[in-house]
């Protein structure tokens, strides 16, 4: 059977479409090549950020794209109405009609595969430069997000494998400095001698980076520290015996049992013995002598002292007897010295 020639009214038809088409597409190219020439220019000048770079870049590529796609409609218009003349006419039967149509679709998938491939290199820069940028700020599960897009997507799994080494490594540099500023702030509580505090600080360190070996050198650290502190309260209570300032071994003896273990402690038992009797047996007799002299203000201030340091001893319980009256006659004192000198 031969096949029907369109008929030459339809052709000036035909015409009419393809000629806008074959036009729109020609500007499409120049247009497209413009976009390029600025697209590119602005990577290599590096000003604008990732997100900005994007927007330009579609927006720039958005004439050719638009072009493309009116010649693309004036074109597949005019095969369409071949195809329809064509069946009209007896010239094809219906599965020629589906043919044309199969054709058609195989067109547009075309025009999309054409603008996938058209921007590719540019979504490529972008997604470079913006895993670059989240690595910089610290950004890691964002840029790991990202690089993962670029190994599965693009295929670039040894590229995606180095991105991920920065990260590792930048995780890592970011956990040391974390440490080391931990750690001295450990170095400033053990310099205030407050070591329940220490070893707090070290368990939440310990929990914090478990892998750490410089953070399993901090325990050591702070026992260190605490014999060091120690030996030195022992020694300061010694000297502070053979000069005879009691006040003084006095406090220590109350820093030693703080820190030491009886142990530890046995050693300067007796010794601290004889420094609380002799520290008593003074304070006492400072009492009694303030007491004859009518220092009021002072005998008050000692009295109170004995029965805050010795509280359960006889001498305290005298003075606890004595104590009233000596504070009613220090006020009397202090008020009678205020109106003198006013």
């Amino acid at each position: 059977m031969a096949e029907a020639q369109p008929s030459s009214s339809s052709q000036p038809e035909r015409r009419k479409l393809l000629g806008p088409g074959l036009l729109l597409w020609l500007l499409s190219l120049v247009t497209g090549a413009i976009a390029g020439s600025i697209v590119s220019g602005l990577r290599a000048d590096g000003e604008v950020d990732a997100s900005s770079f994007s927007l330009i870049a579609y927006l720039a590529y958005a004439p050719a794209t638009l072009l493309a796609l009116g010649g693309t409609y004036f074109i597949l218009a005019a095969s369409v109405r071949t195809a329809i003349e064509a069946a009209s006419g007896g010239a094809t039967d219906s599965r020629e009609v589906l043919d044309a149509l199969e054709r058609i679709n195989d067109r547009l998938l075309l025009s999309d595969t054409a603008k996938r491939i058209a921007y590719r290199q540019e979504d490529l820069d972008v997604l470079r430069k913006t895993i670059r940028e989240d690595i910089a700020k610290h950004r890691f599960d964002a840029a790991l997000a990202l690089i993962a897009e670029l190994a599965q997507t693009y295929g670039f799994k040894e590229e995606a494998e180095g991105f991920r080494d920065q990260i590792a490594g930048a995780r890592a540099a970011e956990i040391e400095s974390k440490i080391d500023q931990a750690l001295q702030r450990l170095e400033d509580v053990l310099a205030r001698h407050d070591f329940e505090r220490a070893t707090a600080e070290v368990a939440k360190l310990q929990r914090l980076y478990p892998e750490s070996v410089r953070v399993a050198q901090a325990e050591r650290r702070v026992e260190q520290s605490l014999a060091a502190y120690k030996q030195d309260i022992e020694h300061q209570f010694l000297d502070a015996q053979k000069r005879g300032d009691d006040e003084r071994a006095m406090e220590l003896i109350k820093e030693m049992d703080r820190y030491l273990t009886p142990q530890e402690a046995a050693p300067f038992r007796e010794i601290a013995r004889g420094v609380i009797g002799q520290l008593r047996e003074n304070l006492g007799m400072q009492f009694l002598l303030a007491a004859r002299d009518e220092e009021w203000v002072r005998a008050v201030r000692i009295g109170e002292q004995i029965i805050r340091e010795f509280p359960n001893t006889k001498m305290a319980e005298e003075v606890r007897g004595k104590l009233d009256l000596a504070r009613e006659r220090a006020a009397h004192q202090q008020a009678t010295s205020s109106a003198t000198s006013g």
